[in-house]
């Protein structure tokens, strides 16, 4: 997937004046999806249909079931995969922030918005069949999912209902910040993001060349301290980190697309010079070496690491 792809996406979706949308997943098949890390400035809410999956936001690693409920709330770093062999089936929903309230309500954005998107303690939130929220947030969420399915008159205005109704018992149950995040705090936060996402972007864009931390800063125009400061408050990694796994995933598509290639230049695809290094950097990430992990594509089976990345 491109970089800039979630970012067109939130522009089309503000231009459309009604920035919500739906999308139904299915990873059962044997060409199904892999959706890599990514983070966006909408809001989603999953709903497990079939299956199991792994979630991983920043660095927590959740197993979610049928009927699973998952919040993931503006710009988190996430990644997403089949748990079993079965793998899964989920609809997901994604909502500007915009829409929640609309424009010009500063003092109830302030009050009910910013307290859970500006604050990185809830940067997700899985409800379980078990949870007493569950009962009550599933049939707005269920709700939501139909009528952006079938689309009847007036669907938008309902939509809206049930996203309200949703993140008022977001609000009821998640832990609050002692006090309502200030204007300052939350200016901090949406400036670290755009700094961070725009650093991503040229990570992304130049991962296969020699890359240094000054490199990164420069390209936000920051120093090497304040870059560091930014990745580490919005993503919990630092710059090198993220360029470090950004490669491993790269490495692993490589080796599903070019299978005859050797491990070495593989490696030296995605910007490793060091075929040693590069050993120990993806073993670190995937829970084992790439020769394990190609041989077990060869098998066609999963790959033996515990957590994915």
């Amino acid at each position: 997937m491109k970089p800039d792809f979630y970012e067109k996406r939130t522009q089309k979706l503000l231009l459309s004046g009604y920035p919500v949308q739906l999308t139904t997943v299915d990873c059962t098949t044997p060409d199904a999806p892999v959706i890599y890390w990514h983070w966006h400035d909408e809001l989603e809410f999953l709903y497990i249909q079939q299956g199991q999956a792994y979630i991983t936001c920043d660095e927590d690693n959740i197993t979610v079931s049928t009927g699973d409920v998952f919040f993931i709330n503006q710009a988190v770093r996430h990644f997403i995969t089949p748990a079993g062999a079965d793998g899964v089936i989920f609809s997901s929903v994604v909502v500007h922030p915009s829409f929640l309230l609309g424009i010009g309500q500063l003092e109830l954005e302030s009050k009910y918005i910013n307290p859970i998107t500006a604050d990185r303690s809830t940067s997700h939130l899985h409800i379980t069949a078990g949870d007493s929220l569950h009962r009550l947030f599933l049939p707005h969420l269920q709700q939501l999912i139909a009528l952006n399915e079938n689309c009847p008159p007036g669907y938008e205005l309902l939509s809206k209902a049930c996203i309200l109704q949703m993140w008022y018992l977001l609000y009821s149950h998640l832990p609050a910040p002692a006090d309502a995040v200030s204007s300052l705090s939350a200016r901090t936060v949406n400036q670290d993001a755009q700094r961070t996402k725009q650093a991503v972007r040229y990570i992304q864009e130049h991962f296969m060349e020699p890359v240094t931390l000054d490199d990164i800063a420069g390209s936000i125009l920051v120093s090497k301290s304040e870059c560091c400061r930014c990745f580490k408050r919005t993503i919990g990694l630092s710059p090198v980190e993220y360029l470090m796994k950004y490669r491993i995933i790269e490495s692993t598509k490589f080796m599903h697309r070019k299978t005859h290639d050797s491990i070495a230049e593989i490696a030296g695809s995605v910007g490793f010079n060091n075929i040693s290094y590069f050993n120990k950097v993806f073993k670190k990430f995937m829970n084992c070496t790439p020769t394990q992990y190609r041989q077990s594509l060869r098998k066609e089976i999963a790959p033996p690491f515990s957590s994915p990345v």
